[in-house]
């Protein structure tokens, strides 16, 4: 697979794409923005200049509050007597399973599941010829359960546990990138927006075991919503050091072709911490989130509710977000190295 990576590179001195081949509160753990950390204090010591912290906060950017996005459901029943005549068809079924105590525990895509596959039994038991006695009655409670599937796909949004997880910021920052652990994670995402998208249309829901197991993999998998923390953490850090040394003191930039010892001390930290071990991590996270993007434009799309459609809209602008904030911390450097005629690459 070939990917675009941004590259801090000499040649014009300008951030340029590339392809190669692919590989694969404050946060608890720094994991793979440690390396911000470093470079920050290396720098800082070099030029004998306080250190600020460049921690973040905890992110403002979070999944919205169940009670935001909650939608009342009103309850469709059908008259005592009628719905004992309906045993010539699977509706009489359908209202037995969703009576039983079994049947009012389902939360999440499971009772939506179940209010779509309601819908289809009352479509089948209208046309079914027995049906002529409760038609109307058939008829009238088919037209409120439609009515009340937007609310019943929201309240999916908002309480379900696995989707919650995936789609919302972690505690912490990846300890690493494993290729893995993401395909696991970003598969089963891929794979319920799929069916999820095929119930949307059709309104004909099929076996939802599949959805569930999916659902499932996204409430054990703690990699995407790492990974977002990780480049929200990374984008801070990043803007936090350039504002902290907007430019590098002109007395470094090798006047008169003389190199000074700090200089070299710069290029040495640059090159052995951005540039061996940041840059490419950050392609890296930067790649796994474009291949969000279409999902979470596809779930952006099914979801009801504005609120929770502007959460998913700024997750994924997530690559832009970083993408910016580190041509925005390499400019000054790139203006240093061609003062002094410095090689980006590591020791």
């Amino acid at each position: 697979m070939t990917r675009s990576v941004l590259i801090f590179r000499p040649v014009g001195y300008a951030l340029i794409a590339f392809s190669a081949l692919g590989m694969v509160a404050c946060s608890d753990n720094p994991g793979l923005t440690e390396y911000a950390d470093k470079l920050h204090s290396d720098v800082h010591d070099t030029l004998e200049l306080p250190a600020r912290s460049i921690t973040p906060e905890k992110p403002v950017l979070q999944y919205p509050a169940k009670s935001e996005l909650k939608r009342d459901v009103e309850r469709t029943s059908l008259g005592f007597m009628d719905s004992m005549r309906l045993n010539h068809c699977r509706l009489g079924q359908e209202i037995a399973e969703n009576n039983s105590s079994l049947g009012k525990l389902k939360d999440g895509f499971s009772k939506y599941h179940a209010d779509l596959a309601m819908v289809e039994a009352l479509e089948d038991c209208i046309e079914h010829p027995e049906s002529a006695n409760v038609k109307a009655q058939l008829e009238e409670a088919l037209a409120h359960k439609k009515s009340q599937l937007s609310a019943s796909l929201a309240n999916a949004f908002a309480y379900e546990e696995g989707l919650r997880k995936a789609l919302s910021i972690g505690n912490n920052p990846l300890p690493q990138i494993h290729v893995t652990e993401y395909n696991y994670a970003v598969n089963a995402l891929e794979r319920f927006t799929r069916i999820l998208e095929r119930w949307n249309y059709t309104k004909e829901p099929d076996d939802p075991s599949e959805m569930i197991k999916m659902l499932g993999r996204l409430e054990r998998s703690n990699y995407l919503p790492d990974l977002f923390r990780t480049m929200l953490d990374y984008a801070h850090k990043l803007e936090a050091m350039r504002d902290q040394l907007p430019e590098i003191s002109e007395a470094l930039h090798c006047p008169n072709g003389s190199v000074p010892k700090k200089a070299e001390q710069l290029r040495d930290s640059f090159n052995n911490i951005y540039i061996k071990e940041m840059q490419g991590d950050i392609a890296e996270v930067i790649e796994q989130h474009q291949r969000l993007l279409m999902t979470l434009e596809n779930l952006q799309g099914i979801a009801p509710q504005p609120a929770l459609k502007d959460y998913i809209a700024e997750l994924g602008k997530l690559s832009k977000v970083l993408t910016d904030a580190t041509v925005h911390f390499v400019r000054p450097w790139q203006r240093f190295y061609s003062a002094c005629n410095f090689t980006p690459a590591p020791d």
